[in-house]
């Protein structure tokens, strides 16, 4: 349905993502409270454990995330790959830290489909 809220959003922001042995950074690009999509030049296995560090805007403020996850999915997107990568134990402030800043993004996105007489 066109006007429910979405559960997923979009967004570009920057990224680290942390392995056992490697770091790379990154472009998030959309967001749940079960994970993220993440464009990087370097890739994981499906499978590897990831530390991911970013900042999102929720509660007015400027909050930094640093979630742990595991990558679910990966394919090339032109000479970068995405990872899609699920959160693993993800803390009650979190999850709702998270979640103000997708309905925020869904506010915004309902505001630029009204129409005014």
């Amino acid at each position: 349905m066109e006007n429910e809220p979405r559960k997923q959003v979009k967004t570009d922001r920057k990224v680290t993502l942390h392995g056992k042995s490697a770091s790379a950074d990154g472009h998030l690009v959309d967001v749940s409270v079960r994970g993220i999509g993440v464009i990087s030049q370097r890739g994981a296995k499906v499978g590897t454990e990831l530390d991911c560090t970013f900042e999102l805007p929720a509660f007015s403020v400027f909050r930094m995330f640093n979630l742990h996850g595991v990558v679910r999915t990966r394919h090339n997107v032109g000479d970068e790959i995405y990872l899609h990568i699920e959160f693993e134990h993800l803390i009650e402030d979190d999850k709702l830290a998270l979640q103000d800043f997708i309905d925020y993004k869904n506010r915004l996105s309902q505001a630029s489909k009204r129409t005014y007489d």
